[in-house]
């Protein structure tokens, strides 16, 4: 029998939201799919199939692995990984004939050479650090990488990148503005010396979003695609669709008397007789234990507050308010029910994180259902 517990997606939202980003982009810059950590938790193939369908023709992951799981899929288009990738991991990049993201000279060598031992050509984009401070190539370096990348055969530049730091808070503008001021000189050192580059990109979804002078030849819209803004401050020029809803049925409604506790360290007191619903949903599954008597689950289109600590398997719902409540109802975690909606982006602040962290952390134990799309397997 299926588990209650699925975490159903709207393939047709994220076609709208693919639409309405690739609007506010233009038509002539390319939308690059970011498909990484299993589609954040939607599921890399399904939605990437309809990516397709909407017209993008290049995928973006974080390892080899998943470039694996698309290529098996056998998606058309290229595929490009984000990664930062170890030496080892050279052959399998060069052997599934993937895209990748250098930043290392090391790497860029190793790389050159194996693609010329298997006589390949690997289309690699340099990434160049303005103020990320994780992984790429110093700004400064600019002319020497270009260089010494010119001198490896193996190795063909199909694009240039960087990547923003914190294009998604207001704090974080000036600093954006000037990684894009470095990108942009970049950009025009690299021209000036006849090294043509067919791609330049820099935004993620908060620079898609807020910077229209940084969109370039593409971008790199992440949780923008599955329908949530990045924080509470970006600029909302665009209506995003959320493409989740998690749900469940209720396994089990329960009379508890004054003065009863609920869950582990017996944090919630019952200050009355009250209905208690168990959902069969826990941080195994990646229900933050963080929403422990915080937030809300939707329970016959109203708000049922969630009490005490959120078990490894188990999250229980305050239900007293709500007339007729019974087992089997359904619940809904993240999403629509009546004329309520819970958000991803309401979960996150209340868990003082990103939308990024609440899809991606949803385990494999719950299953993904699809709807209003591609869904080739």
């Amino acid at each position: 029998m299926p588990r209650p517990t699925i975490a159903e997606i709207d393939l047709s939202a994220i076609a709208h939201n693919l639409r309405e980003l690739r609007k506010l982009a233009g038509e002539k810059v390319e939308m690059i799919g970011i498909v990484k950590a299993d589609g954040y938790g939607h599921g890399a193939i399904p939605v990437s199939w309809t990516l397709s369908a909407g017209g993008v023709k290049r995928f973006a992951v974080a390892t080899v692995e998943e470039g694996a799981m698309l290529y098996d899929a056998q998606l058309p288009g290229s595929i490009l990984i984000l990664g930062a990738q170890g030496l080892v991991e050279v052959e399998a990049i060069c052997d599934f004939g993937f895209e990748v993201v250098v930043g290392d000279l090391d790497f860029a060598a190793r790389l050159d050479e194996v693609a010329r031992k298997r006589r390949r050509t690997v289309d690699i984009h340099l990434k160049f650090d303005t103020g990320m401070g994780r992984v790429g190539f110093p700004v400064e370096q600019a002319m020497k990488v270009v260089r010494r990348i010119a001198e490896l055969p193996g190795l063909s530049v199909a694009g240039v990148m960087t990547h923003f730091a914190s294009a998604d808070e207001r704090a974080g503008a000036e600093f954006t503005r000037e990684q894009i001021r470095l990108f942009t000189s970049l950009h025009q050192t690299t021209h000036a010396i006849n090294f043509r580059i067919p791609l330049w990109h820099a935004c993620n979804s908060g620079g898609l979003l807020q910077y229209p002078e940084a969109r370039f030849d593409a971008v790199r819209p992440g949780i923008a695609m599955y329908g949530s803004y990045p924080s509470p401050e970006t600029a909302r020029p665009v209506e995003l669709r959320e493409a989740m809803t998690l749900k469940t049925r209720l396994a089990q409604v329960r009379e508890v008397p004054e003065g009863a506790t609920v869950s582990y360290g017996r944090t919630w007191t019952a200050r009355r007789a009250s209905q208690i619903a168990v959902l069969p949903i826990g941080y195994a599954d990646g229900w933050n234990r963080g929403n422990s008597n915080k937030g809300h689950a939707l329970v016959r289109g109203r708000r049922a507050p969630i009490v005490g600590r959120v078990c490894m398997d188990m999250t229980m719902l305050d239900v007293t308010d709500i007339p007729g409540v019974c087992a089997n109802d359904e619940a809904v975690l993240l999403g629509a029910q009546g004329k309520e909606r819970i958000t991803v982006e309401e979960v996150a602040t209340l868990l003082d994180t990103i939308p990024h962290v609440v899809v991606t952390s949803l385990t494999g134990r719950i299953p993904r259902m699809y709807k209003g799309g591609e869904q080739r397997k």
